[in-house]
C-alpha cells in the first residue's frame, strides 16, 4: 500500500544517515477514505493525501518551515496498524528502502505544488533543504 510520510528535513536527514525512521502515521487511502470520495480517481486520491501530509510536515517544524517534506513509501502489510479517516498507524520503523520519491513543497505555498524527487536525490538536495 502507498503511504505518504510527513517528515522534517532533520527525519531525512536521519533516515539516510540510519537507512530508516520510526515515524508514528502515514496518509493512506483507507476504506473510510474511500467511502467518503468515491468520485475521486487514485491519483486525485493520493495527491489529498500528499496535500494532507504536507499541511503536517510545515506544522512539525514551525515558525522555521522552509519546505514540506513528503515521502511516498510503500507500505509492508506488517506495517500497518490501526487506521482512521485518513492515516494508519505504523507499527515498525521505515526503511530508506521503501522509499519511492518525496515530494517538496514551499511553506508559503497556498496551491499544493509539490516537485517530485527521486529517491536516489534526496542526499544530494538534502542541504539546500536544511535549515541553518
Amino acid at each position: 500500500m502507498r503511504g505518504y510520510l510527513a517528515l522534517t528535513p532533520d527525519e531525512l536527514a536521519q533516515l539516510l544517515g540510519d537507512g530508516e525512521i520510526s515515524i508514528d502515521t502515514a496518509f493512506v487511502p483507507t476504506g473510510q477514505f474511500k467511502s467518503s470520495n468515491p468520485e475521486l480517481g487514485e491519483e486525485e486520491s493520493e495527491y489529498i493525501l500528499s496535500l494532507l501530509a504536507a499541511e503536517d510536515s510545515i506544522s512539525y517544524q514551525g515558525d522555521s518551515a522552509k519546505f514540506s517534506f513528503v515521502l511516498a513509501v510503500d507500505l509492508e502489510a506488517s506495517q500497518i496498524g490501526q487506521e482512521s479517516e485518513v492515516e494508519v498507524d505504523l507499527t515498525s520503523p521505515i526503511r530508506f528502502s521503501q522509499a519511492d520519491c518525496l515530494f517538496v513543497g514551499a511553506a508559503d505555498d497556498n496551491d499544493g505544488e509539490l516537485t517530485w524527487y527521486a529517491a536516489q536525490e534526496i542526499a544530494i538536495q538534502l542541504p539546500n533543504w536544511q535549515v541553518s
